[in-house]
């Protein structure tokens, strides 16, 4: 019974349909004060994006820009990196959001390693699919 009740879980997780997604854009990304610096966290689109910069000031994340887009696998599974650089030094960010799947890419702004980096600074410039 626990065998049968197995398959249909792994079942119904390959019948979950991929999303398309991209990285957070700057209006939705929300921070946070820490000992030093800054930590960031969005819920759109989806859940679990996250970053911190520790040499952050509060006005950064109003002047950041979106820069490029990474899909990599890591130690811990596959994940997305999205990075954000302003006019100041220790202006920047990297917001990063792990996925069950590696993502797929989905816009011809993506290269042959999984790295986009659009001149528009549009995050729907790198759209992917992935939950």
């Amino acid at each position: 019974a626990a065998l049968v009740g197995l398959a249909a879980l792994v079942g119904c997780a390959r019948q979950h349909p991929a999303a398309v997604s991209t990285c957070p854009a700057i209006g939705a990304i929300q921070q946070q004060k820490q000992e030093q610096g800054y930590r960031y966290f969005s819920v759109a689109p989806g859940a679990g994006w996250n970053g911190e910069n520790p040499y952050a000031q509060e006005s950064y994340l109003a002047g950041l820009k979106f820069t490029s887009a990474a899909i990599r696998t890591g130690q811990n599974g596959p994940f997305v990196a999205c990075d954000y650089e302003g006019l100041e030094q220790f202006a920047f960010l990297r917001m990063s959001r792990r996925f069950f799947t590696l993502p797929q890419p989905v816009q011809p702004n993506w290269d042959d390693n999984a790295f986009c980096k659009p001149g528009s600074g549009n995050v729907a410039d790198c759209t992917f699919l992935g939950y």
